[in-house]
């Protein structure tokens, strides 16, 4: 890929074609929409943004909406951008990609690593994001094709303005637009007055928006995608929640306490950062939701509920603790990017038991202080058939309620009295890796 098509990363977009945007790794789609072909009576743009409706939109919903009546109104833009920042803990912020030419305008999710690519570095976006500055530039001028990689690929798209302004910029947060045009002698004095009439009103509902989305993200950091969702929704009174089915995984550390005792607390922290990474890494990527961190356990679920059939999540959860488990073993074995200089917790052991049965998602807690998560006999059973994989030599555990959902042959290993439990209970194993 040549320099300045990779560094349209920077805006979070790599135009690929005529028919439409793909995006590298480090940028996730969350949304695709067409874009709105309105007519000068659909409205103005500062009418929409007073309406109240706006505010309540998406990122994407937004800089349609206000793009969407501006070209309405005869001006020129045919390529918007709208960045705001959140705080999340792997993000960047989000991004509204307006495209006028592909008809399509995309909410993204930028990693925050992006931020220390070269990509970024000599992007127009820096120094609007870290110094509030705004940018208008030429695409076909060579000084701004060789100060901002970018005006390469816009130069060779057409593209005669480019203009990037901060609708917000604080200590802890930024928003900005940027605006492009194919017009002959770039966007005249009508379009930039046009703009700037709006910038009060844009700079108030983007702030709504961006206040939703960090809400949003905030709640999915703590409490997962499923539940952080649910809860913004209003389902916070005690005591509130339902029964569903659901594939339960609890893992634990081995030797958490004998590793805390002689590692120090930070290096410790760093530690343990690195082993959940992969642990929740491998369950998100199967669709399952993270519930709850208890020192150095971990419980999770794979929810049994419209098209996710019994046998579907079983199988996701097991490819989950698989992949944990490589995902440990390669911890173990990693020679650079050490997570405590004090290697003495190397090899780091594990297990993980998997059980199925019906779990109450829900409130609890006191009046003023309340957990969303799960709790019944299922977790309980999964919580104490973990403890096993030490008797047992074997670092995965299915109970017999998993082990007849999975498609492959699976190794008995015997029935084990369970505290709590009247009858014992069978427990199966497969090869960790598929193998």
């Amino acid at each position: 890929m040549m320099p300045a098509q990779r560094s349209e990363l920077a805006e979070a977009s790599l135009s690929t074609g005529p028919v439409g945007l793909e995006y590298p790794p480090d940028v996730r789609l969350v949304q695709r929409r067409p874009v709105s072909r309105l007519t000068i009576d659909d409205g103005t743009a500062l009418d929409w943004l007073m309406s109240g409706t706006a505010a309540s939109a998406g990122p994407a919903e937004l800089l349609d909406g206000v793009i969407a009546r501006l070209v309405a109104a005869g001006q020129p833009i045919e390529r918007a951008t709208l960045l705001m920042s959140t705080l999340h803990p792997q993000l960047l912020g989000i991004t509204a990609n307006w495209r006028g030419d592909l008809g399509v305008c995309d909410e993204v999710e930028v990693n925050a690593h992006v931020r220390e690519t070269t990509d970024y570095l000599t992007s127009p976006l820096r120094p609007i994001i870290e110094e509030g500055r705004s940018i208008r530039v030429n695409p076909q001028d060579p000084v701004a094709q060789s100060t901002y990689p970018i005006m390469q690929t816009l130069a060779a798209a057409g593209y005669t303005d480019y203009w990037g302004f901060a609708l917000k910029r604080d200590d802890r947060q930024f928003t900005l637009m940027t605006l492009a045009t194919r017009q002959a002698g770039g966007f005249s004095r009508a379009t930039i007055e046009a703009v700037e009439a709006l910038r009060p009103a844009l700079a108030l509902n983007v702030e709504i928006v961006s206040r939703g989305k960090i809400a949003e993200h905030v709640l999915d950091a703590y409490l997962g995608r499923r539940i952080g969702k649910r809860v913004l929704a209003g389902d916070i009174r005690r005591g509130f929640g339902e029964t569903i089915e659901a594939v339960i995984w609890v893992s634990d550390m081995r030797n958490f306490t004998s590793l805390s005792d002689r590692i120090d607390s930070a290096e410790m922290i760093r530690l343990l950062n690195a082993f959940f990474e992969g642990l929740v890494d491998a369950v998100h990527e199967q669709g399952g939701e993270v519930l709850k961190f208890v020192g150095d356990g971990m419980l999770a679920a794979f929810p049994i509920f419209g098209t996710q059939s019994a046998p579907a999540a079983a199988a996701a959860a097991l490819a989950a603790a698989r992949n944990g488990l490589v995902a440990v073993d390669s911890l173990n074995e990693a020679q650079s990017d050490e997570p405590s200089r004090d290697l003495s917790w190397r090899p780091l052991s594990m297990g993980i038991a998997l059980h199925r049965g019906p779990v109450f998602f829900g409130n609890i807690g006191s009046r003023d202080r309340l957990d969303f998560t799960a709790i019944g006999r299922t977790v309980n059973l999964a919580a104490r058939i973990e403890p096993l994989s030490k008797t047992t030599g074997r670092r995965l555990l299915l109970s017999d309620k998993v082990a007849e959902l999975i498609g492959e042959p699976v190794e008995e290993l015997g029935d084990f009295p369970i505290r709590g439990i009247p009858d014992p209970v069978s427990l199966f194993t497969v090869p960790e890796h598929g193998l």
